[in-house]
């Protein structure tokens, strides 16, 4: 055995090299290596991490990622709703490629290399997520202490990149396709949620959770909960954010037409979901997507996501003169930023704002007759 300032090494029976310490935590910790260079290089790191104060226990960094997800799954604060989404992410495209390897063994070049794989196979939206989720893991090991640094580091990797930018619908487009809606038997009880969604800017599953009792006096929706289907089932919780439970005015036209919906469609119960299928159960949001594509190709609209019904809603809502946190409030969004992603003018209102810095300047530039120097020269 050699004895040196800092920990030893000694050899084992099978020939390798075992190095050892005793850690700050009063533990010793040990490694074998195939060289005694190597034992020895390993110990001056664990010297140099202590004067740096940047060590961390050896048996921390043992942890696996899948070690973590069982614990980050575990967690209290966690809604079902998310509990479920987090555990089918982790399933379907973390778990093979992360599950039984050490935390610390985690560097961006793995995680690099695992993004442009996965990529390949997996849609934007799921790859964002599975990479979010990854790396709110990983920064639980940096808080333990069992890695120095998040390794995920992909700029932009945690957005899923659109096939095109968003754009929201005109509030005649909204209207076209709602008709479309409601000439079709078989859609007509679906002409109502397209006008909450358009013109009262609510989560899909935030309308589809929406029961008789949650529409109120005055054109208003109460807004406390949310459904989603995950894993074969339907899942109820709480609406995506604590600023999700509000209350959202519809125009008064909107609200007439949802109470014509409310007599033809919605059972007399309270607890009656108000855009139900015609089964009285929940809608999916698959179903949903084809019937609003269906009637988007009907019109002749231009290209068109179901999703850009929630942007038209803050959109038109925004080109009213609603400030940032009116419609956060309207919304249901817990932070500026994420209302200034939907507050963008339309074309018309630029205009409008030209038109009226034109008279503002006109104002400025014309002078009266009784300001003329009339003084002889």
């Amino acid at each position: 055995m050699t004895k040196r300032t800092f920990g030893t090494v000694d050899e084992l029976p099978s020939g390798r090299f075992r190095a050892r310490y005793r850690g700050p935590d009063g533990r010793r910790h040990a490694k074998v290596f195939s060289t005694k260079a190597d034992a020895w290089a390993w110990l001056a790191t664990q010297q140099t991490d202590l004067l740096r104060k940047t060590w961390r226990a050896p048996t921390a960094s043992r942890r696996t990622v899948g070690d973590y997800a069982e614990d980050y799954f575990a967690r209290n604060d966690l809604r079902e709703s998310t509990r479920v989404l987090y555990a089918g992410l982790w399933r379907h495209h973390l778990a093979h490629a992360w599950g039984d390897v050490p935390v610390d063994e985690v560097t961006p070049a793995a995680v690099r290399s695992w993004h442009a794989k996965a990529g390949r196979t997996t849609g934007p939206t799921a790859l964002a997520q599975a990479y979010r989720l990854l790396r709110a893991m990983l920064n639980v090991a940096v808080a333990d202490e069992a890695i120095a640094s998040n390794p995920c580091r992909l700029r932009g990797a945690g957005t899923p990149k659109a096939s095109r930018p968003s754009r929201a619908l005109t509030a005649a487009e909204a209207l076209q396709l709602a008709e479309q809606l409601r000439k079709d038997r078989r859609t007509e009880r679906y002409y109502a949620l397209l006008l909450v969604l358009a013109f009262g800017g609510l989560r899909f599953g935030e309308a589809t959770a929406l029961r008789r009792s949650d529409v109120l006096l005055g054109g208003r929706l109460r807004v406390e909960r949310s459904v989603r289907r995950v894993g074969g089932r339907w899942v109820i919780g709480e609406p995506k954010t604590d600023a999700g439970h509000r209350t959202v005015t519809l125009p008064a036209a909107i609200a007439a037409l949802l109470e014509e919906h409310l007599k033809s469609h919605v059972p007399a119960s309270p607890e009656s979901l108000l855009f139900a299928t015609s089964s009285g159960g929940y809608l999916a949001r698959s179903n949903w997507n084809a019937t609003f594509r269906r009637a988007a190709n009907a019109v002749g609209l231009p290209a068109v996501r179901p999703h850009e019904l929630r942007h038209t809603g803050a959109t038109l809502a925004a080109a009213t003169g609603a400030t940032t946190k009116e419609l956060m409030r309207r919304l249901g969004h817990s932070s500026p930023a994420a209302a200034l992603l939907y507050q963008h003018a339309a074309d018309d209102r630029d205009a409008d704002i030209a038109r009226a810095l034109d008279a503002m300047l006109g104002g400025l530039t014309e002078t009266p007759d009784d300001n003329v120097d009339e003084r002889p020269k």
